[in-house]
């Protein structure tokens, strides 16, 4: 299982000088006899004059939480949708509390209650992000099974694939909510605390590849039948470095100006 990502600014980011407020994180976990791969994006909200710092936070957390948490699973349970759906409330009251923390920093003494009173709405003015991650198997004990995984988004409009050159584009999580033509851009962000979570499991067989991406670049390859989804689907899974990785993804696209990140984790054998 080999994993790389990447972070690219848009176009108008560039122009402006803007910060990019796209973060993500990779790291890894081993329990049970089984060892797994995590990968975290969190898309800070342009609007929110603090969503860098408060994505880059995020994500380092997400990874950290569910290393950490990843070898008390008992065998088989990978796919318990109310243990992720439990970790994705850990994560909300996490950023929660980050935002609190960061807003008693910058008020005076006597403004620290006021702080506490405070609801997650409250906050998004400085600090909102979008949160997703991915945890997939990465060794087994009879060669050739295929590998488990478990995609949770917390908040936010990322998505989430499984592509393979020879079969192509198998959605996992479409981003961006559609009715026929219409897109919704509306995004809920933490600190706000969502309705329900999206909990996904699947299987990666060999030589797929797990996309994990941002909305900069999960709403042009849509359902995978569009040119960037074509082009990506005919590049990505022949992709063996990040120096080739970063060649492939860092692409132009027209009207395309918000950050791009995205995730490939290879199931090589």
């Amino acid at each position: 299982m080999s994993a790389i990502g990447a972070s690219i600014r848009g176009a108008m980011h560039y122009g402006l000088s803007s910060v990019r407020q796209d973060s993500f994180a990779i790291g890894s976990s081993s329990g049970n006899d089984c060892q797994w791969v995590i990968a975290a994006i969190a898309d800070g909200v342009s609007s929110s004059a603090q969503s860098h710092t408060f994505a880059d936070y995020m994500a380092r957390q997400a990874v950290i939480l569910i290393s950490d948490e990843l070898p008390l699973i008992p065998n088989g349970a990978l796919n318990n949708h109310d243990f992720w759906a439990d970790i994705a409330t850990r994560l909300v009251g996490i950023s929660d509390e980050f935002c609190r923390i960061a807003a008693k920093r910058i008020v005076s003494e006597e403004k620290s209650e006021e702080v506490d009173k405070a609801l997650p709405r409250d906050f998004v003015r400085k600090w909102a992000t979008t949160l997703e991650f991915v945890i997939i198997q990465a060794s087994f004990k009879n060669p050739g099974a295929d590998a488990e995984f478990v995609h949770v988004t917390v908040a936010g409009d990322g998505a989430a694939f499984v592509l393979n050159e020879e079969q192509g584009w198998n959605t996992v999580r479409m981003g961006k909510r559609r009715s026929g033509a219409i897109v919704s851009n509306a995004v809920l962000s933490l600190p706000l605390i969502p309705e329900e979570f999206s909990v996904n499991f699947g299987f990666l067989r060999k030589n797929d590849c797990f996309i994990l991406t941002t909305d900069g670049l999960g709403d042009f390859i849509g359902d995978g039948s569009s040119p960037l989804g074509g082009f990506f689907q005919a590049n990505l899974p022949k992709c063996e470095s990040l120096a080739s990785f970063l060649q492939i993804v860092d692409v132009s696209l027209y009207k395309a100006d918000d950050d791009r990140t995205i995730i490939m984790i290879k199931r090589n054998g």
